[in-house]
């Protein structure tokens, strides 16, 4: 292996880390004039930034176990980008913390109302588990999980560097396989508590899986534009290959089709039963002006990279897939708006489940999402620079870099 291995971060990454800080303090400067001028429409926004960019970090997380397990040249190339992304962990707790105040709570969560729990026997049936407390101790433990997984995932990585103890390898694996397990327990409770308690009379079992694929192609998409950017400059120069591009770009094809597999089944599973608890989900996001976005997500959020994707000599050069990439994720950021916008206006109760909710779209549902992405890239760009961008001494790097492969 050449010593150019042991290379940071190159120059064409790094430069972005200032232009990122400066679009999260301008976003940042005027979401606190959005929330001074609306603070209704600041906490929906708050609620869809968080929510894609903490399911970025939890996405890369997943992937990294995955690789672990699975192996592949894909993932070591990935991996510097993946950990420097679950390094961020700690922002994402700290950027939930306003969403625990009691006056926020009480504007998004309807069930935190005691009057109207008191008054709904759907509401009161479900208090013993929706009540801020017990919901509380749940995120708690949320990210206690989450945090001490990217803490052993990094420690051993970087042990693992500076030491070549193959056993370290073992317990990368032996931690992935029941880690997935568990992060799919807590990224499944966590989609309930913040997202589908939004309203809190339906529910979907299907939902947290769509949630939790398409944070996993978000991640991916997010981790193969910086791998992409970084391709012609050391030490990824003359060592990442065609089949390399090839595997990542058919991992984004994978998730794409997965997202619109879970996606298409909740909607036939719902349109199949016809109960009248089930169907103003999907009536709130289909009918009036949100019904152009449902088949604006239909169109380029699948069919669009699903025929480009397909295309070998797209994902064969890696450059086309930065664009692709940066598509997907704007289709995602448009995705969790459709899920979460159209709910704080539907009707709550079944007496009231088919007022249909107003589309409309704030200047903060564009704006907060960048703000934070500025910050949560900042803080990536800043994680990624502390290790070399090739893991040394992983024992499938010889395998994973042999040339030959086209």
């Amino acid at each position: 292996m050449s010593h150019a291995l042991d290379a940071p971060a190159p120059s064409v990454v790094t430069k972005l880390q200032m232009p990122a800080l400066i679009v999260g303090g301008i976003g940042l400067v005027a979401g606190v004039i959005g929330a001074v001028l609306n603070f209704q429409a600041f906490l929906h926004a708050y609620l869809v930034a968080f929510s894609f960019w903490n399911g970025i970090s939890l996405g890369m997380m997943l992937i990294l176990m995955i690789q672990y397990l699975s192996g592949g040249g894909w993932g070591i190339i990935l991996r510097r980008t993946l950990e420097a992304g679950t390094r961020n962990m700690w922002l994402m707790a700290v950027l939930f913390l306003p969403i625990l105040a009691g006056t926020v709570m009480n504007k998004l969560y309807i069930w935190t109302d005691h009057a109207k729990v008191e008054a709904d026997h759907h509401l009161h049936q479900k208090a013993p588990y929706l009540n801020i407390p017990f919901f509380s101790v749940r995120l708690v433990i949320y990210f206690i999980v989450w945090l001490t997984f990217a803490f052993l995932l990094n420690r051993w990585s970087l042990q693992q560097d500076q030491s070549a103890d193959k056993k370290l390898a073992r317990n990368l694996r032996n931690l992935s396989g029941p880690g997935l397990l568990i992060m799919a327990i807590t990224l499944t409770f966590s989609n309930i508590d913040w997202l589908m308690s939004l309203q809190p009379h339906w529910f979907s079992s299907m939902y947290p899986l769509i949630n939790i694929v398409g944070n996993l192609l978000a991640a991916m998409c997010f981790g193969v534009i910086f791998v992409a950017l970084m391709s012609d400059h050391a030490p990824f120069k003359g060592l990442i290959q065609t089949r390399h591009f090839r595997d990542m770009g058919n991992l984004m094809l994978a998730f794409v089709m997965l997202w619109t597999y879970t996606s298409l089944s909740q909607l036939l599973i719902t349109y199949s039963g016809n109960l009248p608890e089930e169907t103003p989900w999907y009536m709130n996001r289909i009918t009036g002006g949100w019904g152009y976005v449902a088949v604006l997500l239909l169109t380029c959020h699948f069919v669009l990279p699903f025929i480009v994707l397909l295309q070998r000599r797209v994902k064969d050069p890696g450059k086309p897939l930065i664009w692709i990439g940066t598509f997907i994720i704007a289709m995602r950021v448009v995705d969790l708006f459709w899920w979460i916008k159209p709910s704080f206006d539907a009707g709550q109760g079944l007496a009231a489940a088919y007022k249909l909710s107003t589309f409309n779209v704030h200047w903060l549902d564009i704006v907060l999402p960048l703000a934070m992405g500025g910050i949560w890239t900042w803080c990536f760009i800043w994680q990624l620079k502390k290790r070399p961008l090739v893991p040394q001494h992983d024992p499938n790097m010889k395998e994973a870099f042999a040339h030959g492969g086209h």
